[in-house]
């Protein structure tokens, strides 16, 4: 099929894989300003070619045409489709982590607003995110070319699902479980598990399943946290949550 900038990807989900016991990554993050560079502008072409075509179709040949380089470069930089697919979920996980808080930051602390809102409103906000972000749910919600992907994948989601526990629990008295990050965790994969099966089928993270993984993730939160949570009016500021991520 034909890309958006024209370039020609032939469908190969049907090709059998080679295997290996990691990614094949080489180094994620050059140093050096000329492979830097080059890092960026396959990373830059593959997000292009995602907007139109599946991850799994994507072969090396292709990224060398969109992005006007060798072969042997692209393979240099990316060993793997699948060490492609894991630099981009980590960026992409980075970049949701970020909105995601800097949403939670700016919530009103008015004592009007229950636990079940909060979380509700982040979920929707994930969902803009990746409704408006084809290469996103490619990457994340495609399939996994490499079982290291999907541990990066549960990595993620215990990041976000932790800065997520902690904007509760600066406007909410929470019970004083000690199980609640891995609870969040959890949780975190619920919505993956219907937001994923959505994307797959449908192209974009509808309503229904939306609703769905809401009445997942909610029934489960339930079993920790009571329907009704006393609020934080007020509490001495705490630094930012985007200056505590976890670099890959």
């Amino acid at each position: 099929m034909k890309t958006s900038s024209g370039a020609k990807v032939t469908p190969k989900s049907t090709h059998r894989k080679s295997r290996s016991e990691t990614a094949q990554r080489s180094q994620l993050a050059p140093v050096q300003g000329r492979s830097r560079k080059r890092h960026e502008e396959i990373v830059d072409a593959v997000k292009r070619l995602l907007r139109d075509v599946n991850i799994e179709d994507l072969s090396h040949s292709d990224i060398a045409a969109e992005a006007g380089i060798s072969k042997p470069s692209v393979h240099y930089h990316f060993p793997t489709i699948a060490a492609l697919q894991l630099e981009l979920g980590r960026r992409f996980d980075e970049e949701l982590h970020h909105i995601l808080v800097e949403h939670s930051e700016r919530l009103p602390r008015d004592g009007k607003r229950t636990w079940q809102d909060d979380m509700r409103e982040g979920a929707l906000v994930a969902r803009d995110y990746f409704n408006a972000n084809r290469p996103a749910c490619e990457a994340l919600y495609g399939p996994m070319l490499h079982r290291e992907n999907r541990l990066a994948s549960f990595e993620h989601n215990s990041q976000t699902g932790a800065a997520m526990l902690k904007a509760l629990r600066r406007r909410f008295e929470l019970p004083p479980l000690p199980e609640l990050e891995a609870v969040f965790t959890a949780n975190g994969e619920i919505l993956d598990l219907f937001w994923s099966a959505s994307y797959l089928r449908h192209g974009v993270i509808d309503d229904a399943a939306f609703e769905e993984s809401m009445r997942a993730s909610l029934g489960y939160l339930r079993n920790f946290f009571p329907d009704l949570m006393p609020a934080k009016l007020t509490g001495p500021a705490e630094p930012s949550d985007t200056a505590e991520l976890v670099e890959d």
